[in-house]
């Protein structure tokens, strides 16, 4: 008996050696080295006055931090304090949606060891995060119950991982007077389950690979603007972006916002002749990094307003962008959408779209320009970017754009490409099939209503080449050249008397 517990003893003594190491107290050293991993995926922040703050948010493409990273060893761990956040959403779409910036507050996590150089990371704390509305009071998100997970790794490729799983989500209303007449009584907007991941790996140069996901399932409520109601049995966002520079990205936004929101009101400030503000500008696009991506897809969408009533069975928009620098960037987008649906249906139902894709790619597109003017002077106007694009001949390839009705479709591809030289501003050639415009036009013509339509449209039909399709339906072809010397053919007619002057 003895020998059987000298043996046990022994084995467990061994046992507690082996493991010792991810028993081993927690180091300053290491806590350092956990917050350096932090930094490069969040950046600390600095303080800043609302005009700098707002600024950074509707200006600069980066993330408000508010406070900074700590991390403190505890035991065999690390108590973790993160940033708050600020951050924009949207913009704004239509009457459905007001520009929108997502606030979290500061949260607490804790690091405990896996192994040697690897940590998982947990949090009690619920997540604290708000939906801001221009002029409006914010709603708050609140959740029956949230898990977080997540890692750090202190390898030879520094990474972090997150994933947070919010249940019973709502989005509460404020109770105060102008809260109450901001937002009347009724239904709040509730999501089943919200998921919320991220991912960062050390790249070269001290850059990172960021990626980021959002899953809202089960969304329902009325519209942010207060003007409809929305609801979809799932919304993912994703995002990804390879070689971006954080820490470098974050301090020149800083520095951006604290230079720049005090000449928002002042006459023509021309901050882009400051070659200080140059410098800070280029380091900000430079660290933004070369290759990004982008994809929103949804299913089972329903959006209301006062008047009409959109429906998708799911729609997806992808954008990718490749080789960003100041020379031009490549830039792809994808649109697919099915089980499309607007009521009241109206007589020209037949011909409004149930599918659709569009693949579009575009070269040398002056994207560094246009966010260099968009973060000195605010959103540029179409005709400045239509001049940027035409001195970087920016380049579009129609991959392939299908649109299809219950009474007809739309088929284009082709390629044109901005040219200073050409008559039109541009060149190129377009291949073109629309199926079932005899039957559109005929509809026209009978609705009194809709005599200048039918006009158009009947020029449109006499232009094309008719054809019947295998299954005997008819079609028109058209080709369409823009040529160099300003001539604009379709099946070889020059068609430029019959284009308006204005446009």
């Amino acid at each position: 008996m003895r020998r059987f517990l000298c043996l046990a003893l022994g084995l467990l003594g061994a046992m507690t050696a082996a493991t010792g190491p991810a028993w081993a107290q927690a180091t300053p050293e290491e806590a350092a080295k956990l917050k350096a991993v932090l930094e490069s995926w969040v950046a600390s922040g600095v303080p800043l006055d609302p005009a700098e703050a707002n600024y950074l948010v509707w200006r600069l493409p980066a993330t408000l931090s508010i406070g900074r990273w700590r991390v403190d060893p505890d035991g065999a761990g690390y108590e973790i304090s993160s940033p708050g956040t600020r951050s924009l959403l949207s913009r704004g779409f239509g009457g459905l949606f007001s520009p929108t910036v997502l606030f979290c507050a500061a949260s607490r996590l804790r690091a405990d060891p896996i192994r040697p150089g690897s940590f998982s990371l947990t949090a009690d704390d619920p997540l604290s995060c708000r939906l801001e509305w221009t002029g409006e009071p914010p709603l708050r998100l609140v959740a029956k119950s949230q898990e977080t997970t997540g890692t750090i790794e202190l390898g030879d490729r520094p990474g972090a991982s997150h994933d947070i799983i919010l249940n019973q989500v709502t989005l509460e209303k404020g109770t105060d007077a102008i809260a109450s007449q901001a937002y009347p009584a009724g239904p709040q907007p509730t999501i089943k389950r919200l998921t919320i991941s991220g991912t960062r790996r050390a790249a070269e140069d001290g850059r990172s690979d960021l990626t980021s996901r959002i899953v809202l399932e089960a969304l329902a409520g009325p519209s942010p603007a207060g003007t409809g109601t929305i609801s979809a049995d799932r919304i993912v966002y994703e995002t990804g972006s390879q070689g971006t520079d954080v820490v470098a990205l974050s301090a020149s936004a800083i520095a951006l916002a604290k230079r720049l929101a005090g000449d928002a009101g002042k006459a023509d400030p021309a901050p882009g002749d400051d070659p200080a503000v140059q410098a800070l500008l280029d380091t900000l696009l430079g660290g933004i990094g070369p290759d990004s991506r982008q994809e929103t897809r949804v299913q089972g969408l329903v959006a209301s307003t006062p008047t009409v009533r959109i429906k998708a069975e799911s729609l997806d928009f992808g954008a990718a962008a490749s080789a960003f620098d100041r020379d031009g960037v490549r830039i792809s987008v994808r649109i697919d959408g099915k089980g499309l649906a607007v009521e009241p249906t109206t007589a020209y139902a037949d011909w409004l779209p149930v599918e659709a894709t569009a693949q579009i790619s575009i070269d040398n597109a002056p994207l560094w320009t246009i966010l260099s003017a968009q973060i000195l002077s605010g959103e540029p106007t179409p005709e400045d970017a239509a001049g940027w694009m035409l001195a970087s001949r920016t380049r579009f390839r129609i991959d392939g754009i299908h649109l299809t009705a219950p009474g007809g479709a739309l088929d284009l591809k082709g390629e044109i490409a901005m040219n200073p030289d050409a008559g039109l501003g541009s060149a190129g050639t377009l291949r073109m099939r629309l199926t079932g415009i005899d039957g559109l036009v005929k509809a026209l013509q009978a609705d009194p209503q809709a005599s200048q339509a039918a006009a158009g449209l009947t020029m449109v039909q006499v232009l094309g080449r008719q054809t019947t399709l295998p299954d005997g339906r008819s079609a028109r072809d058209y080709d369409i050249v823009i040529d160099p010397s300003g001539k604009l053919l379709v099946n070889g007619a020059d068609v430029r008397s019959l284009i308006p002057k204005d446009l």
